[in-house]
């Protein structure tokens, strides 16, 4: 069965997601750059680890509401 470009992209975003977020954990946990700052708040958080699980998640919903019935 052929790929279409819709499922391409799925996949492409979900594997760039996943890589984001193992790249995030990875600086979160052995680099001196802290999960919370008084500057920033929990910006660095969000943006390593929280903001690419919210793509997921996304994806995941999405796909999850193409498979129900409709009506």
């Amino acid at each position: 069965m052929p790929v279409t470009r819709s499922q391409a992209f799925t996949f492409q975003l979900a594997a760039g997601a996943g890589l984001w977020a193992l790249l995030g954990a990875f600086v979160l946990a052995l680099t001196p750059v802290p999960a919370h700052t008084e500057a920033l708040g929990w910006a660095p958080l969000f943006w390593l680890l929280l903001a690419p699980l919210c793509v997921l998640a996304g994806l995941r919903l999405r796909r999850l509401g193409l498979a129900l019935p409709v009506g």
